[in-house]
């Protein structure tokens, strides 16, 4: 659906005349004024969400979603106090296609990403591509640099609430809790970010997104445990899949750092992959509520760049889950706190002290 489109207001258009300049400090310019394109192309073919809703062009189930996410919305706002700004209050219509892709890139015989550098965001270990053929290219010429490579779709992203982001029609194909915790996800995102710690910033979003699912399904479906307890069942999997995956990042850094030359850690690398997959067929994958889910991971890929994409995500989450508690699992105050992180060198290094300051603290005090 392609209708009516929206206006771009003067903050927006200088917005994205900002990214240009970073030309000019190494990055491509043809690569930065694609994303450019790209964006003004979704901001002025998007339409309001009610004119989505009565266009006639979506499906029941499709309304139901959009619905789903207008609610999420609204919940991320009032009680865990994110801010949304304009966000998802469009609607863009990516006709079956994905909307973006990630490539993120690292050396193969090290955890070494590679990184590029952007104003406001900082320095990254991906490039975002709106058309699929340019990110092809560059995945082609890393892979020649002789790098592994990861490349995936995308059905959101954040612009940091330097611009608003659309609800983009793929996103309604998530089930009902995935897409309340990527909205929760990526409305952190234009809460709280540090600059050049894309760790931390993914991570931190990781662990609201799903807590803040939880609290969303408590508090909307008090008198449908068995909704409950099957998200609760999927993320006690998912945190044994991340588990497994940092035990392997953990074997493989100290494989990697070790004195062989680079050649013996390239060659070496595949037997300990395979060690990984083995483990984790035959000792994690029975420990699932629901191991059908996660068969594929018996199959998980030799790619350093991949296992990098991964942990990035899921990086120390028993940290913002400390803090979350030591404050009575209040948001207000946890924002507080995680915000104070954001602004230090570094994030975790200030959970680590906050927490051990705050060690005695009765929650009820916040």
């Amino acid at each position: 659906m392609r209708g009516r489109s929206v206006r771009l207001h003067r903050h927006t258009l200088l917005a994205l005349a900002a990214l240009v300049p970073v030309a000019g400090c190494g990055v491509d310019v043809g690569y930065v004024l694609s994303v450019a394109g790209g964006q003004i192309d979704i901001l002025t073919h998007s339409v309001p969400i009610s004119e989505a809703i009565h266009s006639g062009t979506l499906s029941p189930e499709e309304i139901e979603k959009l619905r789903l996410l207008q609610d999420a919305r609204r919940f991320a706002r009032e009680d865990i106090g994110l801010n949304t700004s304009d966000n998802y209050t469009l609607f863009y219509d990516t006709d079956g296609e994905p909307v973006a892709y990630n490539v993120s890139a690292s050396v193969r015989w090290a955890f070494v990403a590679k990184r590029w550098t952007f104003p406001i965001v900082g320095t990254v270990p991906y490039l975002g591509y709106f058309d699929r053929d340019q990110a092809i290219l560059k995945v082609r010429e890393l892979r020649q640099q002789g790098y592994d490579v990861f490349w995936y779709a995308l059905d959101a992203y954040s612009t940091l609430d330097f611009l608003p982001n659309p609800v983009f029609s793929q996103m309604l194909r998530r089930s009902d809790l995935s897409l309340i915790e990527t909205v929760l996800h990526e409305l952190l995102h234009s809460t709280v970010w540090h600059s050049s710690d894309t760790t931390f910033n993914e991570s931190l979003a990781t662990f609201v997104g799903r807590t803040g699912a939880m609290d969303y399904l408590a508090a909307r479906y008090p008198d449908e445990p068995e909704r409950i307890e099957s998200a609760s069942q999927w993320y006690e999997d998912t945190d044994r899949y991340n588990a497994f995956l940092l035990d392997l990042y953990a074997e493989l850094d100290t494989f990697y750092t070790g004195e062989e030359d680079r050649s013996a850690k390239i060659n070496g690398r595949e037997a300990m992959y395979q060690a990984g997959r083995d483990r984790f067929a035959a000792e994690v994958l029975p420990q699932m509520n629901r191991p059908e889910n996660f068969e594929w991971a018996a199959n998980l890929p030799t790619n350093n760049a991949w296992l990098l994409a991964n942990v990035r995500y899921n990086t120390d989450l028993d940290v913002f889950l400390r803090v979350h508690q030591a404050v009575g699992a209040d948001w207000a105050a946890s924002l507080a706190v995680f915000h104070a992180a954001a602004r230090a060198s570094d994030p975790y290094a200030y959970l680590q002290a906050w927490l051990a300051d705050n060690a005695d603290a009765d929650p009820d005090d916040g």
